[in-house]
């Protein structure tokens, strides 16, 4: 299979290619393809997906996630 990519998508793909250990760009686009296909046929990630799209949801507060997030780390740091 050959595939005619935009040079600028070509390019992004043989960096990101070099930056996770892969040998070339259409190793990196096999990987991609791959775990499409992967999560396409995942039926706890599809009813996980729908299911955040279907439900009420709750607003996110970034300043709380943050606050959290650093607490945790810090318990951590601290062997807590």
């Amino acid at each position: 299979m050959s595939l005619d990519l935009p040079q600028e998508i070509e390019q992004l793909a043989e960096r990101r290619a070099a930056e996770v250990g892969l040998g070339s760009a259409a190793d990196y686009v096999a990987r991609l393809v791959a775990a499409d296909a992967r999560d396409a046929t995942d039926p706890d990630l599809e009813a996980a997906l729908l299911e955040g799209l279907e439900g009420e949801g709750e607003e996110w507060n970034l300043d709380a996630m943050r606050a959290e997030c650093r607490a945790s780390l810090a318990a951590a740091r601290r062997g807590a």
